[in-house]
């Protein structure tokens, strides 16, 4: 079976109460899974209350949303890696598209970020992806710009720990996906940059998961695309039912394809 993993950013869509119980939740619900890790992003004030109560063999991690690029120091209403990592978080988002369209973040303050997280041993969900709909040629060229900057400084060793999560603006929170030879081709277009800047051995092992509307109806079919090692998803995320199923299913047909 291919390496994968899955993910599933909350954003403010549950509460601090239902959180807890849908993790709690998808734990027993996935208590006999042990294929690959399925990531949850919470809140920062429900992290801590989480991941006390998930079992360290679980397959169910917890990650933050988002993190400052400073360990520590006056730096009003930021959460430090350092501090993801003391709750109890092992994955970070980072530069996700609704940080970029609502707070301004760019490639550079991305960077600075992802930088501290492999640096301290985070592993970051690093979002990439274009905001308009446009021609493969267009989709390319903003790809390879956005991965030469956010990338700038960062070591072979330390690139093995990213997981690029392809996100195009234009798809998220829509019904449909993006056809399902786009997002190949862009997973493809995704390695063989990686390749280009740290060789074929480091493409190859790295996550390149999409997401972007996905949903129950087409998970299955971009699961099994070649270069899709994983899916990132909020809404099939924020309920245990829906998100156990994706990960238990997924599995279960990777395993025959393999």
């Amino acid at each position: 079976m291919k390496h994968f993993i899955c993910g599933s950013g909350w954003k403010m869509v549950n509460g601090y109460q239902d959180s807890i119980r849908i993790a709690r939740e998808l734990q027993e619900k996935l208590k006999d899974f042990h294929d690959y890790p399925v990531v949850i992003f919470p809140s920062f004030p429900v992290i801590p209350e989480i991941t006390k109560h998930l079992n360290p063999d679980s397959v169910v991690k917890v990650g933050g949303q988002d993190m400052f690029w400073e360990l520590d120091g006056a730096y009003t209403g930021e959460v430090s890696g350092q501090m993801l990592l003391d709750i109890g978080c092992r994955y970070v988002e980072i530069n996700h598209q609704e940080r970029r369209r609502y707070l301004k973040e760019d490639n550079q303050m991305s960077n600075r970020k992802l930088k501290t997280a492999v640096k301290i041993g985070l592993h970051p969900f690093l979002c990439v992806g274009e905001e308009l709909k446009e021609s493969d040629e267009q989709v390319q060229a903003f790809i390879q710009k956005q991965l030469e900057e956010l990338l700038d400084g960062v070591s072979k060793e330390e690139a093995r720990r990213i997981i690029f999560a392809y996100e195009p603006m234009w798809a998220i929170g829509k019904k449909s996906t993006a056809d399902l030879s786009h997002i190949q081709m862009v997973h493809h277009y995704i390695r063989s940059v990686v390749a280009s800047l740290y060789g074929s051995d480091v493409a190859e092992a790295v996550y390149i998961v999409y997401g972007g509307g996905v949903n129950m109806e087409t998970y299955l079919d971009i699961a099994a695309l070649p270069d899709v090692n994983g899916l990132f998803t909020t809404g099939c995320g924020v309920n245990a039912e829906t998100y156990s199923e994706l990960a238990i299913t997924t599995a279960v047909m990777l395993k025959r394809m393999s």
